[in-house]
């Protein structure tokens, strides 16, 4: 009973200076959000059996070896690596707002100091871990074992990765040294780390059941209703996902304030 009521209280302290947080830095959690946006856009907009979601990768595996040459590979590949270069500047971006205002240092000096360095390790250790998802997804589809197998791959591939930015911008550390905090994070607190889960899947659905119901009641707007939901999902919910994932993280030093 003490441990649940533990849990709840980091959980709420963790949402509640997540939220706080996020209202008192909008503009520039604004502006840092809109790589996620055009992360987003990009695979979009060209045409490629690629799509990159929420930092999850499908591959439509069943065409690359009879529909792609070799500019559609280069074409796959070139938007992949901007889409992932900008989802690494935008979650460090943000990660470095929290450091500042918890540091007390200037935001500006910060950035500009910091953040070529992280944003490099970041995107390397999100490209490494596309690559290995990407190997693993051919091999078990040749063996006709990705549907059951892949998710669980994921999710494992995950737990090292998810809190590691945090690790990297926070911490200082190196991508090997941010991967093991990251394990300890959600071996210390795995329920901390299913809320996140939960909270950003709720907040999606929401976003989407709102102009769902917009696009049925009003006439001509649904087959806008999509962009829609990308636009707020890129620079509302997602910002304020990594905003929370670096308050997780944040309760290792058990006295979040």
């Amino acid at each position: 009973m003490i441990i649940m009521v533990e849990v709840f209280k980091l959980a709420t302290e963790s949402i509640k200076l997540a939220t706080t947080s996020y209202i008192s830095n909008w503009k520039l959690v604004s502006f840092f959000s809109i790589p996620f946006l055009l992360a987003v856009l990009i695979p979009l907009l060209v045409q490629m059996p690629v799509y990159v979601t929420s930092g999850g990768i499908f591959l439509r595996t069943g065409s690359l070896y009879t529909d792609l040459g070799m500019f559609d590979v280069g074409v796959i590949v070139a938007s992949f690596l901007l889409s992932l270069f900008l989802v690494s500047f935008g979650i460090v971006a943000i990660n470095l707002v929290i450091k500042s205002q918890r540091t007390f240092t200037n935001i500006r000096t910060e950035v500009y100091q910091s953040i070529e360095k992280y944003v490099l390790n970041v995107f390397w250790l999100y490209l490494t871990t596309a690559m290995v998802l990407l190997i693993f997804n051919l091999i078990s589809y040749e063996f006709g074992i990705n549907q059951w197998l892949t998710p669980i791959m994921g999710m494992l591939i995950s737990l090292p990765i998810i809190f590691a930015p945090t690790a990297m911008v926070i911490d200082d550390q190196g991508p090997y040294a941010a991967m093991r905090s990251s394990l300890s994070v959600v071996k210390r607190h795995p329920s901390l780390f299913l809320m996140w889960i939960l909270l950003g899947m709720l907040l999606i659905s929401f976003i989407d059941l709102i102009f769902l119901a917009i696009g049925s009641s009003v006439p001509g707007f649904s087959p806008f209703a999509r962009y829609f939901v990308l636009v707020l999902n890129s620079l509302l919910i997602l910002p304020y996902l990594v905003m929370l994932q670096v308050q997780i993280y944040l309760t290792k030093y058990t006295i979040l304030q």
